[in-house]
């Protein structure tokens, strides 16, 4: 029972896509590592053997007496081919060939055998050199009358097939079988070696990973572009999807508004209306998944406010401004003081959704966020608007995220399926949980899967064991996690190099 138990866990935590992904890029490094053990077991083979030549000559045997008769035919060749083997290791014909080639000493071997159900027997002589082999062959052929003759006055031999000049050390063929055999097994071992560590590797792959890897709660899961199709494995091009679009998939549309829901009921319970979206690394889909909470919150009648924080690399401008409209990406100017809020606020009246929105990069992008300015700008929002969504830059960049956590109310860290070691993403965990917002949760994205495989997400259907929001559950005060719990051996990761620095630098600046 234990066993069964075992291997559907096994079965469970197994994502053959990340398996197959992995496998598929690191082909080069298997066959690299297939050709040079190849090499290797090649060059060792022929440095422990040394080289002889074979030839081969075929002879149809049969009997005199016996006319056409196959059974007769077969079997003078059987008792030719034992006779003749007995001869050809015989010291009587190795002295003939020895005076035949004016030679002192006989350094061949020779064997005669029957190619079954026929009567054709092959003779097969191998030498030190391809010059003896043939010399040695055509001299045991060109006494084959005497010895017939010898074996069995009955018999008789014609030479089929006439021997050649061997080309290829026999160590060369026998070589090349082994290399090619320890090639295909060393490609074998290089494979299972990468789908175990594509196995073991520390990452989150699944909702279960989340749960179980991180002192998170799961808040949502997205299929990589809405989709679970295993037709992008290695595109690098970005689908800017969402919820507004018509080609948004109803079901990516849906998981959006259980996120929103679940977001909006927690936010309700709190009092809390500035919501902060990041990630530990860039290209992790934070800006897409902060659009279109902002957008699933619009569309709950909710009266949103979405913030381009991300001052490093904006994104959501390309998201929601057509071309030619990029005068409405005023967060700069309300920034240096030459517009008011209003003035800075764009309503997208299509989508029915208010942007504050940025077109630059700013390399002293911490200290803008720091300032007052910005602190004013949260302000002036909460006056105004249900919901403020802001989208960070990623938390391994820089200490904006942490700075501006410090302003808000919630915190989500957007975590792409199969990138971010999982102690990583515990510590970026940890550093919000140091700042005033409270950290809500993960939302797994870009998650992919082989087709036919279904993934489900904890919180969906009532919000599964999370119960009615109360203490999440199980989850209560992070439950089993302790202070971060097993995670603690992960110390040695810091708070992000520098964050630890700036985290407390923002917070002088805030006493101040």
């Amino acid at each position: 029972m234990e066993s069964k138990q075992e291997t559907s866990t096994l079965l469970e935590k197994l994502d053959l896509y990340s398996i197959i992904r992995d496998v598929l890029r690191n082909l080069w490094v298997i066959a690299l590592g297939a050709i040079a053990v190849g090499l290797i077991v090649n060059m060792s083979v022929r440095s422990k053997i040394q080289s002889t030549y074979s030839t081969k000559a075929m002879f149809v045997v049969t009997s005199r007496t016996s006319g056409n008769s196959t059974y007769s035919n077969l079997s003078a060749a059987s008792t030719m081919a034992t006779s003749f083997s007995n001869i050809l290791n015989s010291n009587l014909l190795k002295k003939k060939v020895c005076k035949d080639l004016n030679v002192s000493s006989f350094n061949a071997t020779m064997t005669a055998s029957v190619i079954r159900d026929t009567n054709l027997m092959t003779l097969r002589v191998t030498s030190d050199t391809p010059k003896n082999t043939y010399y040695i062959i055509r001299s045991v052929m060109k006494n084959v009358a005497e010895l017939a003759g010898y074996v069995s006055g009955d018999m008789v031999m014609e030479v089929l097939q006439d021997p050649t000049v061997p080309t290829r050390s026999d160590i060369a063929v026998s070589s090349r079988k082994q290399t090619i055999k320890a090639a295909v097994i060393a490609g074998l071992a290089f494979t299972l070696l990468f789908m175990f560590l594509s196995y073991k590797k520390d990452t989150i792959k699944s909702e279960k990973d989340l749960e179980e890897k991180l002192d998170a709660r799961a808040l949502g899961m997205f299929y990589h572009n809405g989709s679970k199709s295993f037709k992008s494995l290695f595109s690098k091009k970005k689908k800017k999807l969402l919820v507004t679009e018509l080609s948004a998939k109803f079901e990516f549309v849906e998981r959006n508004k259980k996120v929103a829901a679940l977001v909006s009921a927690q936010a309700k319970r709190r009092g809390a209306k500035v919501i902060l979206v990041t990630s530990v690394q860039e290209h992790e889909g934070k800006s897409t998944v902060s659009a279109n909470l902002a957008l699933s919150l619009a569309q709950q009648t909710h009266r949103v406010l979405l913030i381009d924080g991300d001052l490093r690399r904006p994104t959501l401008n390309s998201l929601f401004l057509e071309e030619g409209e990029e005068e409405n990406a005023k967060l700069p100017e309300y920034i240096n003081g030459s517009i008011s809020f209003d003035e800075a606020i764009y309503y997208d009246e299509k989508r029915d959704l208010h942007l504050l929105l940025n077109d630059r990069n700013y390399s002293n992008s911490t200290d803008i966020v720091s300032s007052a300015a910005m602190s004013r700008l949260i302000d002036e929002a909460r006056e105004k608007f249900g919901y403020i969504i802001i989208d960070t830059p990623p938390m391994s960049l820089m200490a904006d995220a942490e700075v501006m956590a410090d302003m808000s109310d919630l915190s989500i860290l957007v975590v792409k399926y199969d990138t971010i070691l999982a102690p990583d993403i515990n510590d970026a965990i940890d550093s919000l949980h140091g700042c005033r917002a409270e950290f809500e949760g993960c939302i797994l994205n870009q998650v992919r899967a082989l087709p036919g495989e279904q993934r489900t997400v904890v919180g969906y259907g009532g919000y599964g064991r999370y119960g009615r929001y109360g203490n999440y559950g199980r989850y209560g005060k992070y439950g089993k996690y302790g202070k971060y719990g097993r995670y603690g051996r992960y110390g040695n990761y810091g708070n992000y190099g520098y964050y630890g620095h700036y985290g407390e630098k923002s917070k002088e600046d805030s006493a101040k």
